[in-house]
Formats: C-alpha cells, structure tokens, sequence
C-alpha cells in the first residue's frame, strides 16, 4: 500500500507537471553552478598565463601554477548554496503539495474511507517525495559530472565520483527534511495559504536566524558554502555557539566541504558527526508527520494499528 500511495502521487505531480517543474529547476541550478565554475576556472587560468607571458618577457622566472591544487570539485561549491537556499524552498512546496493537494479536493476523506492505514499513508508521501527528489538529485548528479569532464578535459576519477555522488546524497537527505516539513505545515495549520507561510517560516529560521544566532554570522554570510564565524569573541555568541552542532544548514554545508575537500580535511567520523543532525531532523519530521496525520480531522476515523 505504501508503494501505491507513492506511485499515485508520482504519477499526480507528472499529470500537474510538477515532478518536470522540479527536476529542471535542480538541473537548472547545477548547470548554472558549472557555467560559473567552468567561467571562474577560465579567468583564473588567463590570469596566470598573462602572469607567466609578462614575467618571460622581463626576464623573471613564472612561479608554479598556485591553481593546480585547486580541488577538482571545488566548481561545485556553489551548488551547496543553491541546495540550501533554493533547493530546500522547491522540496517544501513539494511536500506541501503533497498533502494540500488531498485535503482541498477532499480526497483524503475518500481514500480513508477505503481502510487505507494512516501510517502507510504517511509513508507513501514521504516515499513519492523521496523519489522526486531523488530523481532530480541523480540528474544533476550526471550534469555535475558532465560539467566536470568539459572543465578538466578529461573524465573526472573514481574517488571524484564516489565525493560526487555522496555529495548529492547528503542533499536528498537534507531536501527530504524539507519536503516533510512542507506537507506537516499543511496539517498543523489546518489551512492550505497558512501551511505554507509556516513552512516558510520554518526554512527562513533554519536557513537564515539559526546560522546567525549560534555564529553570529549576518544573513549574507549564512549563504557562504565555508565562512568562519567572525563574531564569537562576544560573550552572547560564545554561549549560544553551544547549539551550533544542531544547526543542520551550517552542519549540511561544512559536511559538504568535507566531502567536495573544499574545506580543510578531518576524519570520516567527524563528517558523520555533521550528518547526524541532519538525519535525526529527517526523522523527527517524519514522526511529527505520522502523528499529525493521525490526529487531523481528514484523517479521523480510519483503521490503523
């Protein structure tokens, strides 16, 4: 039943042409993070050369190419903004559409009225928004390394693409978060237009106050993929960086520097330190949506276990 609830809301979104709205605006968004990597790549590169032809010319010996141990997968680092500040916002409002989609229409009522469970209902959404974002993810993971071969000139290696592609799973997981808070806005607002402002809510607090409240970093730099906190000298942010740990926005791009190595490096066991408050928020939304939808009025009623 599980599988059937997902397929149906795959199949839903496909006829609303929201699953295609969403895959080409994730792809949209790494192919802009390679034009700009392949354009910063290509003035670094001219600098030098000028640097070098200048210098032959006077007589001066070139220093090494300080760019060569630019790390391969550093044109990526924007795509841990895009992830965060866009991507988030897409896998809201498709999680909020998940469920507004069965409360307006009132399709909620009939589906229960057929024995479905509550708890495989949940599940179901979750799975589809899972899937969604999984697809689009798995596209831009192939654009990604697309990118990456036409930059480098040559087919990036093994270890660049295992990084790749843990790279774009640590975003699934961090969209999902968002995905589930989209649909749980719908139900505890009890109002479509309400659901989504808290929703929003949630992302603008996640994605903006909480990085400034345990850093002290103003909204701007909460964008930066690797920024230092300039402002933890004062007494307010030395006691309040205690909740930094939690911040799953500032944990999800650090984490990802890890992985893309454009952050300084640190043992595996630290990186998935980082991981687990975005796991564990991944969990607690999906348990806050499986008893809101068992306590919401569409949904009362029905067998469950």
């Amino acid at each position: 039943m599980i599988g059937t609830i997902a397929a149906h809301q795959l199949r839903l979104w496909r006829r609303q042409r929201v699953a295609g709205a969403t895959i080409a605006v994730l792809v949209a968004l790494t192919v802009l993070a390679g034009v700009l990597g392949w354009a910063s790549h290509r003035t670094i590169v001219g600098v030098y050369d000028e640097s070098v032809k200048l210098l032959a010319a006077r007589g001066l010996p070139a220093p090494a190419n300080p760019f060569v141990r630019k790390p391969s997968l550093s044109m990526l680092s924007n795509m841990v903004v895009y992830v965060t500040l866009i991507g988030a916002l897409v896998a809201l409002f498709v999680g909020h559409l998940s469920v507004a989609d069965d409360e307006a229409d009132g399709i909620g009522r009939l589906l229960f009225s057929r024995g479905i469970r509550r708890s495989h209902y949940t599940a179901g959404k979750i799975t589809g928004a899972a899937v969604l974002l999984g697809a689009a993810l798995a596209a831009c993971t192939f654009v990604s390394a697309v990118a990456l071969t036409a930059v480098n000139r040559s087919v990036p290696p093994v270890d660049d693409l295992v990084r790749l592609v843990g790279f774009y799973v640590l975003a699934w997981l961090y969209l999902t978060v968002f995905s589930v808070v989209g649909s749980v806005g719908v139900l505890l607002a009890g109002r479509r237009s309400l659901g989504l402002l808290v929703a929003m809510g949630v992302w603008l607090a996640v994605t903006f106050a909480v990085p400034q409240f345990t850093s002290g970093l103003r909204p701007t730099q909460s964008l930066n993929p690797i920024v230092d906190p300039v402002s933890t000298s004062q007494t307010f942010f030395r006691v309040t960086r205690i909740a930094r740990p939690y911040s799953i926005s500032e944990q999800f791009k650090e984490a990802a520097g890890r992985i893309l190595r454009t952050a300084p490096d640190e043992t595996t066991l630290h990186t998935f330190g980082r991981i687990a408050p975005i796991l564990g928020a991944a969990l607690l939304a999906a348990a806050v949506m499986f008893r809101a939808v068992a306590r919401h009025e569409v949904f009362r009623g029905d067998p469950d276990d």
